[in-house]
């Protein structure tokens, strides 16, 4: 009896471990989301998809399915009239954003807060057992993840209510302005302390999703970390930013 009351203690103080979603299928989906979903080429935006858990671990299921190409249609016309997607489609179970043109607020940011009342919590309500929270441009440093409107809060609220159930948090692009900071892994690793954190990148034309953080090492692999491109290539890139606001956070 008293080996049965401490293999229960010890099965209470350890913390539910999330396994990974399979890449290929969460490559499938970020594909997806840049075909139906992207309001134009460059523009950031954000959005957090409650699926079923085959949705994230079989690449063989279907994302029309549970998110079809109407109803991701219905999305991307919302976000790229500055509107929010708030469990705007039949299903109910999609939240996405653009950045606020007028306020600045970063479309990760709409979707999170307020705490207790935002699309991330109306979401978390869903059926779905796996959410997969998507931005195109990876989470800002100066903002999303070190100054008083970072999103980690929101973030831990989230994955405080779904501990029990697959949690994604994925980017494609690595933010313009964060581009040669040296420390941009240890800001990573915040945001992977709180959800498991992945990237998607076209590799070769292809697709290609990794998770960030090895398990051993605690590490951020070079996948989800800065491209090799030129120093032309870059000052392009924020000199036409200046521009074309949309594209910008």
């Amino acid at each position: 009896m008293k080996w049965l009351v401490v293999l229960c203690l010890l099965h209470l103080a350890i913390p539910f471990i999330q396994g990974d979603v399979n890449t290929v299928k969460l490559a499938q989906m970020i594909q997806y989301f840049d075909d139906f979903v992207q309001p134009k080429p460059g523009a950031q935006f954000a959005i957090a998809l409650a699926v079923s858990e085959s949705q994230c671990t079989d690449e063989h299921t279907d994302i029309r399915a549970e998110f079809s190409e109407a109803d991701a249609n219905q999305v991307k016309s919302l976000i790229t009239n500055g509107q929010t997607c708030d469990l705007c489609t039949p299903a109910k179970n999609v939240i996405a954003a653009r950045p606020n043109g007028t306020t600045k607020e970063h479309a990760e940011h709409i979707l999170l807060f307020p705490q207790g009342s935002s699309p991330m919590d109306k979401l978390i309500k869903s059926k779905g057992s796996c959410i997969v929270f998507y931005s195109y441009n990876s989470p800002c440093v100066t903002k999303c993840i070190s100054s008083d409107d970072n999103i980690v809060p929101g973030l831990s609220n989230w994955i405080n209510i779904r501990k029990e159930k697959t949690n994604v948090f994925i980017f494609e692009k690595i933010w313009q302005k964060d581009e040669w900071r040296k420390d941009l892994d240890k800001e990573f690793l915040k945001v992977n302390a709180v959800v498991p954190l992945y990237r998607s990148k076209n590799v070769n034309n292809v697709m290609k999703s990794h998770k960030c953080v090895e398990k051993n090492t605690e590490k951020v692999i070079p996948f989800c970390l800065q491209d090799k491109k030129s120093i032309l290539s870059i000052l392009l890139r924020m000199f036409t930013s200046i521009f074309d606001l949309q594209a910008d956070y």
